[in-house]
C-alpha cells in the first residue's frame, strides 16, 4: 500500500490537514446515522463517511441525503461543520478545479483559494433537499474560480499605451480561456461556456450538470448542443483569431517568463530598419 503524498501548504491541502484533525482522535466530527435513512444506526465519523459517500456501493439517494444532512449542520452551525463538509467534498471540490489550475499553474493557490471561498458562498444560498446537491455545490465551486481567471486575464489582454501583436500567453491555448473569448465576443452566454466546460473539459457528467441546472436531462444536452454548434461555427469562421492584442510585458498571471532582449544586445527600433545578425560568439 502507498504511502499518501505530503501535503503541502496549498488551501486544498491545508483543508484536508484541518478535516483530518477534526475527523480523528478520541471525539472525532462524526453524523449520527440513525438520522439519515440507508446509514448505519450508528455515530460515523466524517472521515469513514467521505470513504463511503465514495464507494460505488452507495445509492445517489443515499448520497444526497448525507449531503442534505451535512449541508444543514453547516448552515446551522458553521465552524467545524462548514469544514468538515468541505472536507467530505474535497475531492469533488479537486476535480472541479484540476483543469483550471493545469492551464494556469502559477495562479494554483489562487484558484484553490477562490474555489474554497464560491464554495461556502454556495452552501450559504443553497437550500437542502435539491437532487445532486454536492454535484451543484463543485459546479458552483468552479464557476467562481473560473471567474476569478477571467478577470485576470482580462487585465492582461487590457492593451497599453503601446499594444503590440502577439502570440497569446499560455492560458489561452487551454480550452476554458477559448471559451472565455468566446463569450466576451458575444457568440456564446456565460452560462453556456460554464456548461460545455463543465462537462467537456471538466469531468462533470451531463446527468449531475443537468440536475445542477434544474434541466432535464435531454433539454441539457440540447442547450449544450446548441451553444456548440454556435462556438465551432465561430471558431471556423474568418472572425476567430487565436491571435490577440496584448500589453507587451514579461510575465503574466499563468507564465513566470516572457520574451525580452538579451542584455548584452541593443535592440534598434526605427522604422524600417531591418534587425541585425547577432554578433560572432568569442
Amino acid at each position: 500500500m502507498s504511502s499518501r503524498r505530503d501535503l503541502t501548504d496549498s488551501p486544498f491541502d491545508t483543508l484536508e490537514k484541518t478535516f483530518d484533525l477534526l475527523v480523528t482522535g478520541p471525539r472525532p466530527l462524526a453524523l449520527d446515522g440513525t438520522t439519515v435513512s440507508g446509514l448505519p444506526d450508528r455515530a460515523i465519523p466524517l472521515g469513514e463517511l467521505q470513504a463511503m459517500l465514495l464507494h460505488p456501493s452507495m445509492s445517489f439517494a443515499v448520497r444526497d441525503r448525507v449531503v442534505d444532512a451535512l449541508v444543514a449542520r453547516a448552515k446551522a452551525e458553521g465552524g467545524a461543520w462548514s469544514v468538515g463538509l468541505a472536507g467530505v467534498l474535497l475531492p469533488g471540490l479537486r476535480r472541479a478545479a484540476w483543469p483550471l489550475v493545469q492551464s494556469c499553474p502559477d495562479k494554483a493557490d489562487d484558484i484553490e483559494a477562490e474555489t474554497l471561498a464560491a464554495f461556502l458562498a454556495a452552501v450559504a444560498r443553497c437550500q437542502p433537499g435539491r437532487a445532486r446537491l454536492a454535484a451543484r455545490l463543485c459546479w458552483l465551486a468552479r464557476i467562481g474560480a473560473t471567474r476569478l481567471l477571467r478577470t485576470e486575464l482580462a487585465e492582461v489582454g487590457r492593451p497599453a499605451g503601446d499594444p503590440v501583436s502577439a502570440a497569446p500567453p499560455r492560458p489561452w491555448s487551454h480550452p476554458d480561456f477559448v471559451l472565455d473569448h468566446a463569450v466576451r465576443a458575444e457568440i456564446i452566454k456565460a452560462a453556456e461556456a460554464e456548461l460545455i466546460g463543465a462537462t467537456r473539459i471538466g469531468d462533470v457528467p451531463i446527468e449531475d450538470a443537468a440536475n445542477a441546472l434544474g434541466l432535464e436531462y435531454w433539454a441539457c444536452v440540447k442547450r449544450r448542443y446548441r451553444a456548440e454548434q454556435k462556438l465551432a461555427a465561430w471558431l471556423t469562421s474568418d472572425e476567430y483569431s487565436s491571435i490577440e492584442i496584448v500589453q507587451k510585458r514579461a510575465k503574466t498571471p499563468c507564465s513566470s517568463s516572457g520574451s525580452r532582449p538579451r542584455p548584452d544586445r541593443k535592440v534598434d527600433r526605427r522604422p524600417g530598419k531591418r534587425r541585425s545578425s547577432p554578433p560572432p560568439r568569442r
